[in-house]
C-alpha cells in the first residue's frame, strides 16, 4: 500500500518529465563545454614555430587547432574564398596589407610576430668564398632572387643592388627568379647557383645547407615582418584573441627565436639603419 501511495501513475509521470529536463540540462552543459576549436591559415616559412606552438596553446587551452599551411597569399585566398578562419598568419607585412585590402581580417588586432634581415646565402661551406654584397657581382657568380610579384623578398633585393651601385652588374649575373624563398633555398642546396637573397632565419632551419654573409646595415632597404590578426569571418573571436596573445606572450617568442627569428624591435637595429 505504501508503494502505490508514493508512486502512483501520476507521481512516475512528473518524475520521468523532470528527469528528462534534467538530462537535457546536462547534456547542454556537455555541448557548451565542448572544446572550442580554431582554424588557422598560416604562411608555410612558419611552421616550425607555429606547429610548437599550437602543441602547447592545445595542452594549455585544450583547444582543437586545425592549421592550413601554404604561401602568404595562397592561404589568404584559401580563407577569403571559403569565408572561414579564425587567424591569419602572414609571411610579410604586405600580404597582411592585402589581407585588410579585402576587409579579410580584423584590422585591430594585428600584430607583429618576428622581425626578418635579408641575407646573402651560399651552399654550405661556401664554396666560392663570398663574403660581401660585391662579390655577387664577380663573373660567373651564379645568382637567384626570388619574385617580386610573390615575395618581399623579391622588391627588396634589386633595391638593395641599386642602392649599392651593383644593380647592373649583379643583375648580369641573375640566373633564375624563384618563387618563394623555400624554392631558392633548393637551388641552393641543389648547387644550381652560388648564391642568393634570403630571410637570416633560414641560417637556423637549413643550418646543414647553407651558409649566410650578413649585409652591412647601410646597404638594407628594409626588413620582413610576420604578423597575424583575427579573421574577419571568426566565430570563436574570443579563442582567436587568446591564441595571438599566445603567440606574442614571452614563451611564444621564446619559440620563435629558438628558430632563428628576431622578435624584438631592438635586436633589429643592430642589422638595419
Amino acid at each position: 500500500m505504501l508503494l502505490n501511495k508514493y508512486f502512483s501513475p501520476r507521481i512516475v509521470f512528473y518524475c520521468l518529465i523532470i528527469s528528462a529536463l534534467l538530462m537535457g540540462s546536462f547534456i547542454g552543459c556537455s555541448r557548451t563545454g565542448e572544446n572550442p576549436k580554431l582554424s588557422v591559415f598560416a604562411a608555410g616559412g612558419a611552421k616550425p614555430a607555429i606547429d610548437e606552438i599550437c602543441a602547447l596553446f592545445t595542452e594549455e587551452y585544450s583547444t582543437d587547432i586545425d592549421i592550413n599551411y601554404g604561401g602568404g597569399g595562397e592561404v589568404l585566398s584559401r580563407m577569403v574564398l571559403s569565408e572561414t578562419g579564425d587567424i591569419y598568419i602572414a609571411p610579410e607585412q604586405r600580404f597582411m596589407e592585402s589581407a585588410l585590402e579585402k576587409n579579410a581580417i580584423v584590422g585591430a588586432t594585428v600584430k607583429n610576430l618576428a622581425f626578418m634581415i635579408p641575407v646573402i646565402a651560399v651552399p654550405e661551406g661556401n664554396p666560392k668564398g663570398i663574403t660581401c654584397l660585391s662579390d655577387l657581382a664577380k663573373p660567373g657568380i651564379r645568382v637567384a632572387i626570388t619574385r617580386s610579384e610573390t615575395t618581399l623578398l623579391g622588391i627588396f633585393a634589386p633595391e638593395i643592388f641599386e642602392k649599392a651601385g651593383l644593380a647592373q652588374a649583379i643583375g648580369e649575373n641573375i640566373i633564375a627568379t624563384a618563387s618563394d624563398p623555400n624554392n631558392l633555398l633548393t637551388m641552393l642546396t641543389t648547387n644550381a647557383i652560388d648564391a642568393g637573397i634570403i630571410w637570416h632565419f633560414f641560417s637556423t632551419s637549413a643550418s646543414d645547407k647553407i651558409d649566410i654573409v650578413w649585409l652591412l646595415p647601410e646597404q638594407l632597404t628594409g626588413v620582413g615582418q610576420m604578423q597575424t590578426a583575427v579573421s574577419a569571418y571568426s566565430e570563436n573571436t574570443e579563442t582567436a584573441l587568446a591564441f595571438i596573445e599566445f603567440l606574442v606572450s614571452p614563451q611564444g617568442k621564446l619559440i620563435f627565436q629558438k628558430h632563428g627569428y628576431i622578435t624584438e624591435i631592438e635586436e633589429v637595429n643592430r642589422y638595419w639603419k
